[in-house]
């Protein structure tokens, strides 16, 4: 009887390793996938005791809110970017012959102006320098590069649909999906495996909400700043602060950048107010804002969430800002349990 569990162990171990091989593109649709429903659970539960909608139907319409707020624009602008590619490697091509022409308002900017109009008209507004610059790039290999990019993006879009199709079924069987698992994870691990399942799922949700919501929250606040100083496309510049807010010390980036337009187009005032209206938004929302959301409902101190996302971002990516957190919760988990025991 010992060999024969011994046996249906390895090969348990077998089978799960190949399908984790087979599947290995896919983990990271996957993962977002659980992320998201994960993330917006609560949200599929009020909907289901206010509507009296079966599996099918929640699942529906869940797919087609999360699609609305987060697939739509990111598959509008793989499409734009895709659709723009062409015209990046003509326009690279074209500028090879004829060199590119000063900006008007760059030696309006102060201290720099000068040196960097002498820069540019000696390495850019050349064609001799400039394609010593840029190397020997003909509309060959840009058209290579070309269509390369619009492979990647065609790649990711199939990603997206897959993903789509994955929230949708586990918005669709989610409930005995979460029962089985920790059911598993008590046969496994004890009563405790059942905590760790439920504590990881409200690090995700914590995670999402602290990171997600309160970035948005700090590009909508830091966009009325844009708004009100007159940056061009405030909108869209304030979006992408939320977007890069949502990842620690990113964020500064765009703000630099807007404050050097604002600079020579409004002023050297509206920059620097600016810059300082968005460095103090974002100073509260990542040390006292978003702490309090995610430390409190983990019991997790912030130098540990922070600790998780930067370390999940670098191993896993982007899903690692969710993934990385969740896995810091479970480690003081344990710690607590063994601690606390002892």
């Amino acid at each position: 009887m010992l060999a024969q569990d011994t046996f249906k162990f390895y090969l348990s171990l077998a089978l799960l390793l190949a399908a984790a091989w087979l599947l290995h593109g896919f983990i990271p649709a996957l993962l977002w996938a659980v992320v998201i429903v994960i993330a917006t659970w609560p949200l599929r539960q009020r909907l289901a005791d206010r509507s009296g909608f079966g599996a099918t139907a929640l699942a529906t319409v869940m797919t087609a809110l999360v699609t609305a707020v987060f697939f739509v624009p990111i598959i509008y602008a793989l499409v734009n970017v895709a659709a723009e590619a062409g015209n990046v490697a003509h326009w690279i091509t074209a500028v090879q012959q004829t060199g590119i022409a000063v900006p008007s308002w760059l030696a309006n900017i102060p201290l720099l102006g000068s040196p960097a109009t002498n820069w540019w008209q000696q390495n850019l507004a050349d064609p001799a320098a400039l394609a010593t610059l840029l190397g020997q790039t003909d509309s060959a290999t840009l058209t290579e590069y070309a269509r390369a990019f619009g492979g990647e993006i065609a790649h990711r879009l199939i990603m997206l649909i897959f993903t789509l199709l994955t929230i949708f079924f586990l918005y669709q069987h989610g409930e005995q999906l979460a029962h089985k698992t920790l059911a598993l994870l008590v046969r496994l691990t004890g009563d405790s495996g059942r905590r760790y399942g439920l504590q990881a799922a409200v690090a995700i949700r914590a995670t999402v909400s602290g990171l997600v919501l309160v970035g948005l929250a700090e590009g909508l606040l830091i966009g009325i700043a844009y708004a009100m100083a007159g940056a061009p496309h405030p909108a869209i510049l304030g979006l992408l602060t939320g977007v890069l807010a949502m990842i620690p010390f990113a964020a500064p980036i765009i703000l630099v950048i807007v404050a050097g337009m604002l600079s020579i187009n409004s002023g050297m005032i509206a920059a620097v107010a600016v810059f300082a209206f968005g460095m103090g938004v974002m100073f509260v929302g990542d040390h006292f804002v978003r702490p309090k959301i995610i430390g409190d409902a983990v019991k997790l101190p912030f130098l540990w969430v922070l600790l998780g996302i930067l370390g999940g971002v670098e191993v896993f990516g982007l899903i690692g800002l969710f993934v990385g957190p969740a896995l810091m919760a479970l480690v003081m988990t344990m710690w607590r349990d063994m601690t606390d025991a002892s």
